[in-house]
């Protein structure tokens, strides 16, 4: 793995012990020397720059050249170990040109707000690649920093990793890496995705967990609970760059966590403050170890045509999870007061059985099923 001429080398531990020896012997010093009251915080504020990182051979263009893909595709994965198989579906449709071609191998580039480049050398294993490169942007100097266009423009497939999604939102909403991401996915139909907190920034309205999380139970019996449910809807300039997560809101680690009841707050909050209509407004979870590959291509009216296939680890029963009010649902919503929200219509997509729908119901913040699962 070669690190940006600019910056020290950088090994590839898996782990995530890839801090340089030099820079490492500068954090303890510095660590010291500010105990001691014998420097100022700013020699050791490394942490809230820009860094990068390159695995492979890096190439100067997009896999199919200066056309935008046929297909575009996204990935929602939710958390816990990388699904292997939903990476590889990715690398696949990077370089998917239309008409049976195969474009050349390109770059995949990772983003995070803080961590290490373990990714790079895990993904590039993963299929035919030319590089894995990251980007770590830890601060909105870091998002406004021109270096990430050069990064972004020469990528054929974008990643966001897990963390923590307020801080993606606090950090990269309405700054450059934001703008050039948006312009360059939109342009050129390339695939991007994302695990859990990568993942959940992905929808047009997005729950950032800032300054606290909120539990299933929290949320039904107070959809307004303060600094708790917190949704936005402008980490998109133009909106997600992704055309069906429109008007979608999502969450990840869904069965394990139980997080049915606050997703269904979460829609029930988007078509109550009027951001959607009930009859457009979507909301999708997906658990652990598992993956929603989502393709789309235009449709014969002009509308697209989406595919959706679950993924998942070997031995893991997960599944999607794709909710929607139905057109006689009520709703009843009020800072203080628990939820009500009827009629609310799931499809099930489990990655290694058969499909299914069914309803559920949420009355004085009690949810109910009509098959007696809430999962």
């Amino acid at each position: 793995m070669k690190k940006n001429p600019t910056r020290p080398a950088m090994s590839g531990h898996p782990q995530g012990q890839g801090r340089p020896r030099t820079a490492l012997r500068a954090v303890l010093l510095a660590t010291a020397l500010l105990s001691a009251g014998l420097v100022t915080p700013a020699l050791a504020a490394n942490k809230a720059r820009l860094s990068t990182y390159d695995h492979g051979k890096p190439v100067d263009y997009l896999p199919c050249g200066a056309y935008a893909l046929p297909t575009r595709a996204a990935v929602l994965m939710g958390g816990g170990l990388d699904v292997k198989e939903a990476f590889r579906w990715m690398i696949e449709r990077m370089a998917d040109c239309g008409s049976g071609l195969t474009g050349r191998p390109g770059n995949l580039l990772v983003i995070r707000a803080g961590g290490n480049p373990a990714y790079d050398s895990f993904i590039y294993k993963l299929g035919k690649l030319a590089a894995v490169q990251t980007v770590v942007v830890p601060t909105v100097d870091a998002a406004n920093s021109t270096e990430l266009e050069g990064y972004i423009r020469k990528a054929g497939a974008i990643w966001f990793t897990g963390g923590d999604q307020g801080d993606y939102y606090n950090f990269w909403k309405g700054t450059l890496l934001e703008r050039v991401l948006s312009d360059h996915v939109r342009t050129y139909g390339i695939p991007v995705g994302g695990t859990s907190a990568g993942m959940m920034i992905l929808s047009q309205y997005a729950y950032i967990a800032s300054p606290s999380t909120i539990t299933s139970a929290e949320a039904l019996a107070d959809p307004f609970k303060p600094d708790a449910v917190t949704i936005k809807r402008d980490f998109w300039t133009y909106g997600t760059p992704f055309e069906p997560l429109s008007g979608t809101v999502t969450d990840s680690h869904f069965d394990a966590r139980d997080r049915m009841g606050r997703l269904l707050t979460f829609l029930a909050r988007v078509i109550g403050d009027g951001w959607s209509s009930a009859a457009t407004a979507r909301a999708i979870g997906v658990d652990q170890e598992t993956a929603l590959l989502m393709s789309t291509t235009p449709g014969s009216a002009g509308a697209p045509s989406v595919t959706l296939r679950t993924v998942a680890n070997p031995g893991v029963d997960g599944a999607a999870y794709l909710l929607r009010a139905a057109s006689n649902s009520s709703l009843v919503l009020a800072p203080g007061l628990p939820l009500t929200f009827t009629r609310v219509q799931v499809r099930k997509l489990p990655a290694i059985s058969a499909p299914s729908t069914y309803e559920l119901n949420v009355d004085g913040g009690q949810l109910s099923s009509s098959t007696g699962s809430t999962y």
